[in-house]
């Protein structure tokens, strides 16, 4: 158990922790001169096996800040009141910040009672009561101890030994590791050390961490709590991690210690603010504010949706434009002061710890808003699931609650949701899925009725018209999920149900039959009109007229006047072009690239890229060209052509071409990082 002081200067905090613990924690040679602390202190107590720590704050109104390191992760608070000042304007605060931080355990210490009467007691305590009837600490007993004469001591010890063996693990299931770093320093033969308190999650020795800020990979060679080296460690336990890879000077107060993965600094918060009752001026709108969230302190500014500000005691949904990355997770509270950092203004929780700035459809992010509010992962992931046309991004939503993997697909399982996708894996309700798949069908079959002659429907045509608000790579691997249990076919960029044949002329169907594998056996580089006419001992004009009818169909495209190219080849071009992409990492590919990867001529490859440009399959810049987003809806899924090597000829027939190999249907090249 964690437990922290609070209260006003020279109200008796570090002489209790002392009479409580026999340690002293002030440990700074201007503290022990001054007779005041300065920064944060620590001691430890164990009892019937177990330890107790205790963070002594600081209690001028200077040092609130090192007061809210020392307060963002505890489980127990003692408020400490002087019987012969009595509350004074720390007290407040205190109490302010304590209950704006929500926390509901713990004890009200009336020290100094040697000094003064009984009826000053009863006085002070009646204060005391007074102050805390609007808050979580009402429920607060109150101690009357003198660390002179040792008086109330006794009992005070008796109720915060009570107060442990009762205290539950504050672990949320699933959690990741995270602890706030509040000190960094180095000890010599040793190295790097960093204490905090553990927010979420387990540790044991030699577990690779990251450093929130920098993004460094660190190893935590050894691991302390009170004073003595342990195996592992857990919530609320206040300990030092020895880091292996990291030096003092990468680390500093207000970063955070994360597993791999979770590290997603962000400058914009959106949160649930509320204004303290007393603040007489209110918050406006772009106001500039203090932010202490974990042990960070950030300057930020207060956007205020639709509002020109914030009265005294109201709340309100914010955005926190800060001034530097911090990382943060659903549910962390934090605090709010004035730009002078004079006085506390408010507090409230973090709703969505990544959110946009996209103003798009403001009532869907309300709604998206209104789900993560419930601060629960299973709660938020239902609101999310429940929301028409919503896909849940599960890399986001893991990170906004700090997710392990093992709960997070518990999580998926226990809401009956699918994932769907690979590099944006998204989750949908397993219901909408199904009813999307029969509505995919059920097109198809309208379609052919319609259009009985047509070989099939356009993919983009038929994600318009069954799932317009649906991303394109979710809906291409239902496509896909449908095409391996034959409930539909796909042919590149057309779809059509198991069975279905398109009605042709009898003189087309046997023209096609015999110029088709003409087509097909060139690969990339087809004969032109000309040499198909002379191969079937036709007219060209005939040939032309048959391609064209086959080209309105979706049976081939026509890359220039005197060359076409079936469907399947243009999917397995598009793809080799995605392949290229994502080599580049998104940077784009040139011409000579693109010809050495598919095994053609330098001309023919930039007229398949200006044929790519045109269907808005690629986009040129300057010399190089992007994929475009959603490709696949135009041209339909393929295995990329990879040749064994480049072409000496253009003129000659390209070299021995492979695609990637897979079982049943052709593999999904992965999606290019889109420009």
């Amino acid at each position: 158990m964690l437990v922290a002081t609070a209260g006003h200067i020279d109200h008796g905090k570090t002489s209790l922790v002392r009479a409580l613990t026999g340690v002293e924690t002030d440990r700074l040679p201007e503290e022990r001169a001054r007779g005041i602390s300065i920064d944060l202190g620590f001691a430890y107590w164990t009892v019937e096996g177990r330890t107790i720590g205790f963070v002594d704050v600081p209690g001028h109104e200077r040092f609130v800040r090192n007061m809210l390191a020392g307060v963002s992760a505890i489980d127990f608070a003692m408020l400490v009141v002087a019987a012969d000042d009595g509350v004074m304007p720390q007290s407040i605060e205190h109490v302010q910040i304590l209950d704006l931080l929500g926390v509901a355990r713990g004890v009200v210490v009336l020290t100094k009672v040697d000094r003064v009467g009984r009826e000053r007691i009863d006085e002070v305590s009646a204060q005391v009561r007074a102050l805390l009837a609007s808050t979580v600490l009402a429920h607060f007993p109150v101690f009357e101890v003198s660390t002179v004469e040792r008086t109330g001591i006794e009992a005070l010890s008796a109720a915060l030994i009570e107060a442990q063996r009762t205290e539950t693990s504050r672990r949320a299931t699933g959690r990741n590791f995270r602890l706030a770093i509040d000190r960094a320093f180095s000890v010599p033969g040793t190295g790097t050390v960093v204490t905090g308190t553990v927010q979420d999650g387990l540790l044991d020795a030699g577990a690779h961490l990251c450093l929130s800020a920098s993004g460094r990979e660190v190893r935590a060679r050894g691991l302390q709590t009170g004073g003595h080296e342990v195996p592992g460690i857990g919530p609320g336990e206040r300990c030092a991690v020895n880091l292996a890879g990291a030096e003092v000077a990468d680390v500093k107060r207000g970063d955070w210690l994360l597993v791999p993965g979770m590290v997603a600094p962000t400058r914009r918060i959106e949160a649930r603010l509320h204004l303290l009752p007393g603040e007489s001026h209110g918050l406006k709108h772009n106001a500039a504010v203090h932010v202490h969230l974990g042990t960070a302190d950030v300057l930020a500014r207060v956007l205020i949706p639709g509002q020109a500000g914030l009265k005294a005691g109201e709340t309100g949904l914010v955005t926190l434009l800060l001034e530097q990355p911090v990382c943060t997770f659903n549910g962390d509270r934090f605090i709010v002061r004035d730009q002078s950092a004079r006085r506390t203004l408010g507090g409230g929780r973090v709703v969505d710890p990544q959110v946009s700035n996209d103003r798009r459809d403001q009532a869907h992010r309300a709604r998206c808003s209104a789900a993560l509010e419930r601060f629960e992962p299973a709660a938020a992931l239902a609101g999310l699931l429940a929301i028409d046309g919503h896909e849940v991004d599960i890399v986001r939503f893991e990170r906004s609650f700090n997710l392990e993997p093992a709960y997070a697909r518990t999580l998926y399982e226990q809401a009956n949701a699918l994932v769907f996708g690979r590099s944006r894996p998204v989750a949908l309700p397993a219901a909408a899925i199904e009813a999307l798949r029969e509505a995919i069908v059920a097109a198809l079959g309208e379609f052919h009725r319609k259009q009985a002659d047509a070989p099939g429907m356009a993919v983009r045509a038929l994600k318009a018209e069954v799932a317009p608000g649906l991303s394109i790579e979710t809906f291409l691997a239902v496509q896909k999920e449908l095409v391996e249990q034959r409930r539909i076919e796909s042919g590149g960029n057309l779809l059509k149900l198991p069975g279905h044949v398109a009605g042709t002329r009898t003189a087309d169907r046997a023209l096609w039959e015999r110029l088709l594998p003409k087509l097909k056996e060139r690969g990339v580089v087809p004969l032109t009109t000309r040499e198909l006419a002379d191969e079937l001992r036709t007219g060209e004009a005939t040939v032309k007229a048959l391609l064209y009818r086959r080209r309105a169909e979706g049976e081939v495209w026509r890359i220039t006047d005197e060359r076409f190219l079936p469907r399947e080849i243009v999917a397995q071009l598009a793809a080799s072009a995605a392949l290229l992409m994502n080599k580049s990492e998104g940077k784009g590919f040139t011409a000579a690239q693109y010809r050495d990867v598919v095994g053609c001529g330098r001309t023919l490859a930039i007229q398949i890229l200006e044929f790519f440009d045109g269907i808005g399959v690629t986009r040129r810049s300057t010399d190089l060209r992007k994929m475009l987003p959603d490709y696949e809806l135009i041209v339909g899924l393929a295995a990329p052509i990879i040749a064994e090597r480049p072409p000496n000829n253009p003129a000659q027939p390209a070299p021995k071409q492979k695609t990637n190999p897979g079982p049943g249907s052709p593999q999904r090249p992965s999606r290019p990082t889109r420009s």
